[in-house]
C-alpha cells in the first residue's frame, strides 16, 4: 500500500470516530406517593386497635396417653364445669387396672405364706432348733412381702386414678375456642385436646409503641368502642403492661372490661382511647409509610431536592387506619408507599398520597 492512501484511510477513521457522539447513562426518576406531616390528627388522646379476649384461658389435656374415640364439643360451644369434653379408648386401661389387681392379689398370697413362715420359725427358735440368723433371714422375708403388698397396692389406686383420666373434663365453666384433636388420633399425655377460654372477666388487648408503654401507668381509665357496637362507649382500666418488646417492637398492653355488655364475643376488634402525655408530639402516617431497619423502627423523609433519606422514629401506637409516631416535625414530608423499593439518596419525583399504599 501506498504512504498517501494509508494517511488517508488514518485520518477517514478518525473522522468517523469524532462524529460518533458519548454515551450517556440516563437516570430514571420514578414517582413516589407522599404524605406531608401535618397536626391535623394529634389530639390529646391516641386510638389504639385490639380485639377482646378472655383474662384467663388454657390449653386441656389428658393425663393419660391413647386413643381418642369421642369429641363431645366444637368451638364456640359453652361448657360448664365437669362436663364431658373428650374420651379415650377405655381398653388397654382395663388391662392394666386388672393386671394390677391380679399383682396385688399374688403379693397379699405371698405375705399371708410368709407371715405363717415366720410363725414357724419363731417357734422353731424358741425351742432352740435353729439359730437367729435362720429367724432374721424369715422376719426379712416377711418385711419383703409386705412391702410388695404395699406397693401393689399404690400400684393399683395409681391404675385406678388412670381410668378416670380417660375422660376429659372441663374444670371451669368457659367456652371452647380451639379444638386440637379428632376422633381416632393417638395423644400422649399432656398433648393439648381443646383450648378454653373461662368465663368471667373480658380484656381488650392492644399493642403500643415504646414511648407509650413507658408512659402509661397501670390503672388508667380507657373509653373502649366495640366495632360492632358503635355507638356504645365501655370502660376499661389498664391491667397489665408487658415488660418486654415482641418482634413487630411493640408491647401488649391488657385493658379490662369493667362493663362488658352481654353475650359480647371473643375476637371482636375494638378501639381504646388511651390519653397522651404532653410531651408526646403524635404525628399520623399511614402505616404503609413504616420501613423497619434491623431492630430500629424508620420512614422515608423526602428532602428537598427531592432526594430521600431513612429517618429513625418512634411508634406510639398502632390504628386500624394508621400509625401515631413521634420525632416528625409539621411539614416533613415522608414516603407513603412502596418504601422496600427506596434507597438512601434515591431522587424520586413526589406525587400526593392517594391512600392506596403498597
Amino acid at each position: 500500500m501506498k504512504p498517501t492512501l494509508l494517511w488517508s484511510s488514518i485520518a477517514l477513521l478518525l473522522t468517523l470516530s469524532a462524529c460518533q457522539e458519548p454515551e450517556t447513562t440516563t437516570t430514571v426518576i420514578r414517582p413516589a406517593q407522599v404524605w406531608t406531616v401535618t397536626d391535623t390528627h394529634t389530639a390529646n388522646t391516641v386510638t389504639f386497635s385490639g380485639e377482646t379476649q378472655a383474662r384467663l384461658e388454657a390449653d386441656l389435656a389428658f393425663r393419660v396417653g391413647g386413643k381418642v374415640i369421642k369429641r363431645h364439643v366444637d368451638p364456640g360451644d359453652t361448657v360448664k364445669a365437669g362436663q364431658v369434653l373428650a374420651s379415650l379408648d377405655t381398653a388397654d386401661v382395663a388391662l392394666n387396672l386388672n393386671s394390677t389387681r391380679a399383682n396385688l392379689a399374688a403379693a397379699e398370697a405371698n405375705l399371708t405364706n410368709a407371715q405363717a413362715e415366720l410363725n414357724r420359725t419363731r417357734e422353731l427358735h424358741r425351742q432352740q432348733f435353729i439359730g437367729q440368723a435362720a429367724l432374721d433371714n424369715a422376719q426379712a422375708a416377711h418385711d419383703a412381702a409386705k412391702a410388695q403388698v404395699a406397693a401393689a397396692q399404690a400400684q393399683l389406686k395409681l391404675s385406678g386414678n388412670q381410668a378416670n383420666y380417660t375422660e376429659l373434663l372441663a374444670d371451669q365453666d368457659g367456652i371452647i375456642t380451639q379444638v386440637h384433636t379428632e376422633a381416632g388420633q393417638v395423644v400422649a399425655a399432656g398433648t393439648p385436646v381443646v383450648h378454653i377460654a373461662y368465663a368471667g372477666e373480658r380484656e381488650v388487648h392492644i399493642r403500643v409503641g415504646e414511648t407509650t408503654a413507658q408512659t402509661l401507668p397501670t390503672g388508667t381509665l380507657t373509653d373502649i368502642t366495640l366495632w360492632s357496637q358503635p355507638d356504645k362507649v365501655l370502660q376499661g382500666k389498664v391491667r397489665e403492661i408487658s415488660p418486654a418488646a415482641d418482634a413487630t417492637r411493640s408491647f401488649l398492653v391488657k385493658i379490662s372490661l369493667l362493663n362488658p355488655p352481654d353475650g359480647l364475643r371473643l375476637g371482636v376488634t375494638a378501639d381504646v382511647k388511651l390519653p397522651l402525655s404532653v410531651t408526646q408530639a403524635a404525628r399520623w402516617l399511614p402505616a404503609s409509610a413504616l420501613f423497619q431497619q434491623a431492630q430500629q423502627t424508620a420512614v422515608w423523609v423526602v428532602g428537598a431536592d427531592n432526594q430521600v433519606t431513612l429517618r429513625p422514629i418512634t411508634v406510639l401506637a398502632y390504628q386500624h387506619d394508621g400509625i401515631s409516631v413521634s420525632d416528625l416535625p409539621v411539614g416533613t414530608k415522608v414516603i407513603a408507599a412502596g418504601v422496600h423499593k427506596l434507597s438512601a439518596g434515591q431522587v424520586i419525583n413526589p406525587i400526593p398520597y392517594d391512600g392506596a399504599g403498597s
